[in-house]
């Protein structure tokens, strides 16, 4: 691992620049925004790449759980958020429950500083590539994108980050897109 970074480093160092390091590492370059189709949903959203977070979030409203009767059998429903801004009814069983962290300056004394969302198993396909990941469901529109794609998912593509790009891995394939004249 040190000694990839060192390479990573002289080859920026040289000018070579991270396409040229992405290359030699064999591993995918991501951007700090990528289109990401979920193949579960059908759709191709605009997603924000945040090494900072620690999972993946999905712009979802009117979300309602159902508790099964044994551990592992919750469900979600929740209004899918198109990027169209349509909504789309939907249900997926709950993998576990995830504790996000709330901005302070969202936090009124005495309150929790964070939230327990629900998460659903998805495939994301970037670049082609198809991954399981997690993500949880939250209402997202206030944010500038209604995908956020954080660490754990970026690690099940075993990818690289460039700060300085967008769009590396190009937009979702035709075949995964709809068709606007419908």
């Amino acid at each position: 691992m040190f000694r990839q970074i060192i390479k990573t480093s002289v080859l920026l160092a040289l000018g070579l620049g991270s396409a040229a390091c992405s290359a030699l590492d064999q591993r995918p370059l991501f951007g700090m925004r990528e289109s990401v189709f979920i193949e579960e949903l059908g759709e191709c959203y605009p997603a924000k790449i945040d090494t900072g977070a620690g999972s993946g979030s999905l712009n979802a409203i009117n979300i309602t759980l159902d508790k099964g009767p044994k551990k592992g059998d919750d469900v979600v429903h929740f209004d899918l958020v198109l990027p169209d801004n349509s909504l789309r009814s939907m249900s997926l069983p709950i993998v576990k429950y995830i504790r996000v962290q709330r901005r302070a300056a969202d936090v009124e004394e005495g309150e929790k500083d964070y939230n327990l969302r629900p998460a659903v198993a998805v495939h994301f396909v970037i670049g082609g590539v198809s991954r399981r990941v997690e993500i949880n469901l939250a209402d997202r529109r206030g944010f500038d994108y209604p995908l956020l794609v954080g660490a754990k998912p970026l690690r099940a593509f075993d990818a690289l980050v460039d700060t300085s790009g967008e769009y590396l891995q190009g937009d979702c394939p035709a075949s995964q897109q709809k068709d606007e004249a419908k």
